[in-house]
């Protein structure tokens, strides 16, 4: 049986969500390979039937509606805990002769409410590929998006130290990944 979404999506918004699907496939197979456990968190991995039951339905509950639709991607096990994670695919932005990427302030703004103890994992073709940040010391701007430094975050290999030799083998899907968006834009 073939399951039909209820919206319509443009080309362009069906690419990007492809795009974001594969860097998350991208950073929990890094983890993995590192010896990390990855468990599918967000409402579009594990929720899906209630993801689109949203789509068709007016909630009374909005608050409850919004935590779910902000749910991390993954939790990460590893010997010092756990760790959710939302995995975000950012092309490079250059402003004032600085790196860095864009984030849309009401994402900022729901992760900030509802998961304050998650991290960002930004993936992104550009120096290490990959970055996070914890969600807390993203502070959101007055317009549509911010745009961050890449100093504003950390490597990777700092959150998760046995990444650390194994991000050039994966910066290279990233960097194919980049091609993607490039011919998307």
């Amino acid at each position: 049986m073939e399951v039909t979404l209820p919206r319509r999506h443009t080309h362009a918004f069906s690419q990007s969500l492809i795009i974001g699907a594969a860097a998350k496939e991208i950073l929990r197979s890094l983890l993995e390979a590192s010896h990390y456990k990855v468990y599918p968190f967000g409402y579009e991995s594990s929720l899906s039937s209630l993801k689109m039951q949203i789509w068709d339905s007016h909630f009374q509950d909005f608050n409850e509606v919004e935590r779910v639709r902000s749910m991390p991607d993954y939790v990460v096990s590893s010997e010092k805990g756990l760790k959710l994670v939302e995995v975000k695919f950012r092309k490079r932005s250059d402003r004032e002769g600085h790196s860095g990427v864009y984030m849309k302030n009401t994402d900022l703004h729901r992760y900030r409410r509802y998961w304050a103890e998650s991290v960002i994992a930004l993936i992104s073709p550009f120096a290490d590929h990959f970055f996070c940040q914890a969600v807390n010391s993203l502070v959101p701007g007055s317009q549509e998006t911010k745009w961050f430094d890449y100093n504003e975050f950390r490597s990777l290999h700092e959150v998760y130290p046995e990444t650390k030799d194994k991000l050039k083998a994966f910066g290279v899907a990233v960097d194919k990944l980049g091609t993607l968006w490039d011919e998307h834009k």
